[in-house]
């Protein structure tokens, strides 16, 4: 009998209400596992028959910058508004924090500041996930330095003043076992953010029950650059491919409308971003990593902080004669609540389990 797995892409709709304190995200994930958790398939005993990898979208940690400033919000606010209000409360800790970190971007001082926050709470959150799912967790991402404390320790020292967008994967224990740092920084957007590349090499499978599975965060997942301005752009697939990877998660966060005209559209051009996204994205990029078996592609969406976010999340897979093909897709790609969904594909294991984790 053929070993099955199964496959989650969580297109989670987030509010800004979700972000005002811990307890609020910590129940917003908890929802979403709830809903992962009445996907899956059970044995006789309730126990979840087959191992699964879960994907939460990219970003969905990085607004936990506001939680704890409730009293600072307002309905039309966008980050900069948010980050203004926090230097004005707090202008002798944040000027300490720019000498002290060396940075003269006060927003990278006021991230640095609340970084010890932010990763309590999410890593909170999905080291939980993971344990209520009994599942290998791809935590989105979340905007953070890296930690000096070490991968999987529960207190949190900025390690240098560097930000980067990072992803975290839990075990089904619970267990940090890997993070993963965006390498290509999205063109007009995280390009103009005190964000740093991370390095290509640094890139590495993680072995889980489900098979080796690898992590590139949205825009590192493409096969071509969305622009003619972007030197240092190679596609990364072909490199987790050569490691063994056989499950690629790419958890995403589209800022652009994804039913309209892609905003990098050539003169003369009429492609929407929803065409781009297969065309030019790892939809496309799977053709030339043979050994990848699978890739699951969520999709934050949502209005934050006048950060506008929708899209459609996918399973990936390929079919008989080794083709890309795709395996599961979200039913709606809107920017309304009902387009929260838990997309899940149960499909023949990528390689025999792991016996480094569960």
């Amino acid at each position: 009998m053929s070993r099955s797995i199964e496959l989650v892409a969580v297109q989670a709709f987030m509010r800004l209400h979700d972000y005002r304190d811990g307890d609020a995200f910590r129940a917003k994930i908890a929802a979403l596992c709830e809903r992962v958790t009445a996907a899956r398939e059970r044995d006789a005993a309730g126990d979840f028959r087959h191992p699964a990898v879960v994907v939460f979208p990219e970003h969905v940690g990085t607004f936990l910058v506001a939680a704890g400033y409730a009293d600072l919000l307002r309905p039309d606010d966008d980050v900069d508004a948010l980050l203004r209000r926090v230097v004005l409360r707090h202008p002798l800790r944040l000027l300490g924090a720019m000498v002290r970190h060396r940075t003269r971007s006060p927003s990278a001082a006021v991230l640095l500041v609340e970084s010890a926050k932010m990763h309590a709470v999410y890593r909170a959150a999905f080291a939980a996930a993971a344990r209520r799912l009994r599942a290998t967790v791809v935590a989105g991402s979340i905007i953070l330095p890296e930690n000096a404390a070490g991968l999987d320790a529960e207190t949190f020292r900025p390690h240098g003043n560097r930000l980067f967008n990072l992803s975290y994967t839990f075990d089904p224990d619970g267990r940090c076992v890997n993070v993963t740092r965006k390498v290509h920084l999205v063109p007009t957007l995280e390009d103009t953010l005190p964000l740093t590349r991370g390095d290509a090499d640094a890139l590495r499978p993680i072995d889980t029950a489900c098979g080796r599975v690898g992590v590139m965060i949205c825009y590192d997942g493409f096969a071509e650059p969305h622009t003619d301005r972007e030197p240092l752009f190679r596609p990364l697939g072909t490199r987790l491919a050569a490691a063994g990877v056989e499950i690629v998660a790419q958890p995403s966060a589209n800022p652009w409308p994804w039913n309209e005209r892609w905003v990098f559209c050539d003169a003369g051009e009429d492609e929407l971003r929803r065409e781009q996204w297969l065309r030019e994205g790892l939809f496309n990029q799977l053709q030339r990593m043979p050994g990848v078996r699978y890739a699951v592609n969520p999709q934050l969406v949502g209005d934050v902080l006048g950060n506008r976010f929708d899209g459609r999340s996918y399973v990936f897979g390929r079919d008989a004669r080794g083709v890309p093909t795709i395996v599961a897709a979200a039913a709606r790609d809107d920017l309304d609540p009902a387009s929260e969904e838990i997309v899940l594909a149960r499909v023949p294991a990528a390689a025999a389990p792991a016996a480094a984790s569960a």
